[in-house]
């Protein structure tokens, strides 16, 4: 099925009001992960249950059909004729808000050209993009050959325990794509490693260290308070120091910053450790504790561990520590790693325990998902590419990345959109996802608006998806 550049012009004009109130409406939610009041119906808690209420209402009004997944991951339907479904899936659940914004993380504004808030590029906004490139067929009462399933995760920012309970309840697509990357299409994803790092217990001057919302996202501001006057402690970039109840508050200021792509960021965890092991106000214990955590947050390429590599189809092994807080006298760390097919989680995990063996503390393995790669020459991934080639009167090829999508936890699936790195320069002050004041240029989302009509009508003239 083939659309005008006239017809989709119109339609995205006419529908983009309608566009930004929708995505006012999941944007005003707060719905990042509350697992203290968790309930059933919503086991991730209050907040992912009302984004996804909100999601399954507007598709609602659209015409599909919804159905809530007992709170893990809606859906909503568009029957076909093929007995084959394409499934569309993105989530409505975010990462903390975290410090640091100039604006309400919980409102969609609209600044310079670029729409702001938690969930603008990751990946409410997305999600109703595609969403609304679905409506462009409905409203013009289009029989689709194949049958259209939106799923609405819950929990794609902390664990993905969304998608298990929806497959142990439902078949997969027999397509499926998330418009929660970049385009032109992604078909492979790099493999993921977590772990947490927990020292003994060290006395000392450090009374409390807090950093990072989450351990995918490299942390902006990380703090401690210290048994010391500010007086006493040195200026420094990057560094603000006040006095407090407790002690004295060391507060480091990073670039903060998505796990799956650490250039460009700043640790503030290592900004932080530098500056107290200079300032000289810590033990023995903690200086060789924080000398540590500042190395494992400043190495991004996994080198500290010698597990550093790449291959042709992923590039180079990514690692991150996401999160540092002290805990009953305890120092706990996470870590982030994305990994290609060169090394296997196996040795991630044994390189990474012995480091820590090393410095006395115990390692927790907490996710190991290998590498994904799906054929990038098969029909629906043509389709897909034809989209956007037409879209956009590029002549590119599809690629792989770090970053962890729904995608790898379907049998035929590919991420696409709805972003493209340098397409829609932002002002400096734009963060990305995970970072404060998260946004994404408006024209954007209104290019991915353009290239998801196209590509569910060239999905419709995809005689198997399988092949």
């Amino acid at each position: 099925m083939r659309a005008t550049e006239e017809d989709i012009e119109a339609f995205v004009a006419e529908q983009w009001p309608a566009f930004l109130t929708d995505a006012q409406r999941l944007i005003s939610i707060d719905s990042s992960l509350d697992a203290e009041h968790a309930a059933l119906g919503a086991p991730f808690g209050p907040g992912p249950r009302a984004a996804l209420d909100e999601a399954l209402a507007i598709a609602q009004r659209m015409g599909l059909e919804p159905h809530d997944g007992d709170g893990y991951a809606g859906f909503a339907d568009l029957p076909g004729e093929s007995g084959q479904q394409i499934g569309v899936i993105g989530h409505v659940d975010v990462v903390p808000a975290g410090e640091g914004w100039d604006f309400d993380p919980f409102s969609l504004t609209c600044k310079d050209g670029v729409l702001v808030g938690r969930g603008t590029s990751d990946d409410k906004a997305p999600l109703l993009t595609a969403l609304y490139g679905l409506k462009f067929w409905l409203d013009r009462g289009a029989n689709l050959r194949h049958a259209v399933r939106f799923i609405f995760g819950c929990n794609e920012e902390s664990g993905m325990g969304d998608v298990p309970y929806y497959l142990e309840h439902n078949d997969a697509p027999d397509f499926l794509f998330t418009p929660d990357a970049e385009f032109p299409l992604c078909y492979g994803e790099k493999g993921q490693f977590g772990a947490t790092i927990t020292s003994g217990i060290i006395e000392g001057a450090i009374t409390s260290f807090t950093a990072g919302t989450a351990p995918n996202a490299v942390p902006g501001i990380a703090r401690a308070v210290v048994c010391v006057d500010a007086e006493n402690l040195p200026k420094a970039d990057r560094i603000e120091v006040s006095s407090c109840e407790e002690g004295t508050l060391v507060t480091a200021t990073g670039i903060a910053g998505h796990a799956s792509l650490p250039e460009g960021t700043l640790n503030a965890i290592g900004i932080l450790c530098r500056y107290l092991v200079s300032a000289g106000v810590c033990s023995g214990e903690e200086n060789a504790w924080l000398q540590f955590a500042a190395s494992m947050a400043e190495c991004t390429d996994g080198a500290i561990a010698d597990v550093a590599c790449s291959d042709a189809d992923f590039g180079n092994l990514t690692s991150v520590v996401g999160m540092m807080n002290k805990v009953n006298g305890a120092f706990v760390m996470t870590e982030d790693i994305r990994f290609p097919a060169a090394i296997t989680g196996s040795e991630l995990s044994t390189a990474f325990e012995a480091l820590s063996h090393v410095q006395g503390a115990s390692i927790a393995v907490t996710a190991c998902k290998d590498p994904f790669v799906v054929d990038p020459d098969t029909a629906p991934v043509r389709a897909l590419m034809d989209a956007y080639c037409s879209t956009t009167g590029k002549k590119v090829r599809p690629f792989t990345m770090g970053g962890g999508t729904y995608a790898r936890e379907f049998p035929n699936a590919v991420s696409f959109g709805p972003a493209e790195e340098g397409a829609y320069p932002v002002p400096s002050w734009v963060g990305g996802m995970h970072a404060a004041n998260e946004g994404i240029a408006e024209e954007e989302l209104k290019r991915a608006l353009r290239i998801y009509v196209r590509a569910f009508g060239n999905l419709a003239e995809v005689e198997d998806l399988h092949k």
